[in-house]
C-alpha cells in the first residue's frame, strides 16, 4: 500500500471529535530532510517565562531570503527547494564558500602569507633575521654592515654645535653623551649654523608627525626627504638624486611569480608586485654620470633601471626606502622593500651578464631601509645561489638591530646618527674603489656596457 493510501485510510477511520489528529505510531512518515531544516529555521524564540512568543514580536526573526543563509553558488529558490538531487558518482558540486570570504574580519592577512609565498615563488626571495642563521652571512655583507656602522655611535656631532643644542629652547631637553661630539670638525660657524637649522626643523617636524598622528605623506615630505637631502648635501658630492618612486611600477620581468592557473590557461603565472617610496639614483646632473648615460643611450643600452617609468628606467639606481607612519606596519614595509630590492638586484645581474662580467653574487649586496614613524631599520640584499631547495634567488637579511641600536628621529642625537649612517651609504655607493659599489659593481658594469656598445657600433657584424 502506498504512503498516500495509508494516510487516506487513517483519516477515514479517525473519529471527528478526536483533536488534534494524531496518526498511529506504526504509520508515522519521516519528514523530508529539507522540510525538517525549514521547520527548525522557522522555530519561534521563547520569552522570559518560557512560553513561545508570537513571531511578530521577535525583532531578530530570520528570513529565508537573507543572503547569509545562501551560499554563493546557490540561488534563494534553491535553498528551500523540495526537489532532491540523487547522489551519483557523476554529480559535481561547487566548493563551499571560504570562511575568509564569508567573514571579512577573519580574512587572511597578506603580510602573513606573502613572505611565505615569496620563499616558494620563482625565483625565490627569502627574508631572514641576521641572528639565528644556519650559515653566517657572506663576508661582503659583514663588511658592508661594519662600513655603514662606522662613526654612527661615536663623534657624529660637530663640537661647535654643543652650546647651541643645549641652549635652544625650541628643541627642549636633549640627552647627548660627551663622546657624541667631534672636536676636529673643520666646518665654519656659518656652515654649522645652517646644518643646525635643518636638523632642528627635521626634529620638530618628526615630533609633530608623531604627536599629531600625521599620515605617511607627512612623514615623507617633512621628515624623510629633508633628512636625506641634508645627508646628500653633506656627503653626496653632487653625485646623488633622491627620487620618489611611489607611483612607479616594477618591470614584470624582474618580479617573482607564483602559479595562478585558470580554466583557459593551466600554465598561467602571477607576478608578486609591490611599490616602494624612494630610491637613490646616480644623478644625471653630474657631468661624469651624465656622459655615461648619454653613451649608453646612443648605443641602445639605456634601459638600466628595473622600473617601467620612462625616466627612472634610464637611471642607475641604488638602495631603496619604504616609509610608513608611526601607526604603520613594519612587516608590510619589510615585504615591500624585499620585493623592490629583489627586482633591483635581478636587473643588475642581467646587466653584469650582458657586460660579460663575473661578479661574485655577494659582492652585489645593497643596503635597504624601512622607516616606520621615528624608527629606521637597515637590511642587506644580495643574490645567492642555492637559496631555497637548490634554487637561486635573492636573500634579504635584517633588520640589523645589533649594529644599529635604535636609529630614530625622536631626538637631535638620533638625527645626527642617521645623517652619519646615510652619509656612509652615499660614500659607499659612489666609491671608485674595487670594494665599493660603483667601483666594484655598478659603475664597472655600465662602463663596460658602454664600451662594448661602442665596439659593436664601430665593427658591425
Amino acid at each position: 500500500m502506498s504512503s498516500i493510501e495509508i494516510v487516506k485510510t487513517w483519516l477515514k477511520s479517525t473519529h471527528e471529535a478526536r483533536y488534534p489528529l494524531t496518526p498511529p505510531p506504526e504509520y508515522v512518515i519521516a519528514p523530508h530532510p529539507h522540510m525538517r531544516k525549514r521547520k527548525r529555521a522557522m522555530s519561534l524564540p521563547a520569552n522570559a517565562s518560557g512560553t513561545t512568543s508570537h513571531r511578530g514580536e521577535s525583532p531578530k526573526r530570520r528570513r529565508f531570503n537573507d543572503t547569509e543563509d545562501v551560499e554563493p553558488a546557490q540561488s534563494e529558490s534553491q535553498f528551500g527547494s523540495e526537489s532532491v538531487l540523487p547522489l551519483k558518482d557523476s554529480n559535481t558540486f561547487p566548493p563551499p564558500a571560504s570562511r575568509a570570504s564569508s567573514n571579512p574580519s577573519r580574512a587572511r592577512s597578506p603580510t602573513r602569507e606573502t613572505p611565505i609565498i615569496l620563499k616558494s615563488a620563482s625565483p625565490p626571495v627569502l627574508t631572514e633575521s641576521l641572528n639565528g642563521l644556519r650559515e653566517p652571512p657572506p663576508q661582503h655583507v659583514e663588511h658592508l654592515g661594519d662600513y655603514l656602522a662606522a662613526g654612527v655611535d661615536l663623534h657624529f656631532i660637530p663640537q661647535g654645535l654643543e652650546h647651541i643644542i643645549k641652549n635652544d629652547s625650541d628643541v627642549g631637553h636633549q640627552i647627548i653623551k660627551p663622546a657624541d661630539f667631534n672636536s676636529v670638525d673643520p666646518r665654519s660657524v656659518e656652515e654649522l649654523s645652517a646644518i643646525w637649522r635643518k636638523v632642528k626643523t627635521i626634529f620638530l617636524n618628526a615630533r609633530d608627525c608623531k604627536d599629531g598622528g600625521r599620515d605617511e605623506n607627512a612623514w615623507c615630505d617633512d621628515v624623510f626627504r629633508p633628512l636625506l637631502k641634508l645627508a646628500i648635501q653633506l656627503y653626496g658630492k653632487d653625485r646623488w638624486w633622491l627620487q620618489s618612486v611611489q607611483s612607479q611600477s616594477i618591470d614584470p620581468r624582474y618580479l617573482s611569480t607564483v602559479t595562478a592557473r585558470s580554466l583557459t590557461d593551466p600554465a598561467r603565472r602571477k607576478a608578486i608586485d609591490r611599490k616602494t617610496d624612494y630610491v637613490l639614483s646616480y644623478s644625471h646632473r653630474h657631468p661624469a654620470t651624465s656622459a655615461l648615460y648619454k653613451e649608453l643611450e646612443e648605443t641602445n643600452m639605456g634601459d638600466i633601471g628595473h622600473t617601467m617609468d620612462t625616466f627612472t628606467k634610464r637611471t642607475a639606481l641604488f638602495s631603496g626606502f619604504e616609509i610608513k607612519p608611526a601607526s604603520g606596519d613594519q612587516t608590510e614595509a619589510e615585504l615591500q622593500i624585499s620585493i623592490w630590492s629583489a627586482a633591483s638586484i635581478r636587473k643588475k645581474q642581467e646587466l653584469a651578464s650582458l657586460a660579460q662580467l663575473l661578479i661574485e653574487p655577494a659582492a652585489m649586496v645593497e643596503p635597504m631601509f624601512t622607516i616606520v614613524g621615528h624608527e629606521h631599520h637597515v637590511y642587506y640584499c644580495y643574490p645567492r645561489n642555492n637559496l631555497v631547495s637548490g634554487r637561486s634567488g635573492v636573500h634579504v637579511l635584517g633588520p640589523d638591530l645589533d649594529r644599529f641600536e635604535r636609529l630614530s628621529t625622536d631626538s637631535v642625537r638620533g638625527i645626527f646618527r642617521l645623517l652619519r649612517l646615510y652619509g656612509n651609504v652615499l660614500v659607499y655607493g659612489i666609491g671608485e674603489e674595487e670594494n665599493r659599489y660603483w667601483g666594484g659593481v655598478l659603475g664597472k658594469t655600465l662602463t663596460r656596457l658602454a664600451g662594448m656598445s661602442e665596439e659593436k657600433a664601430g665593427h658591425p657584424d
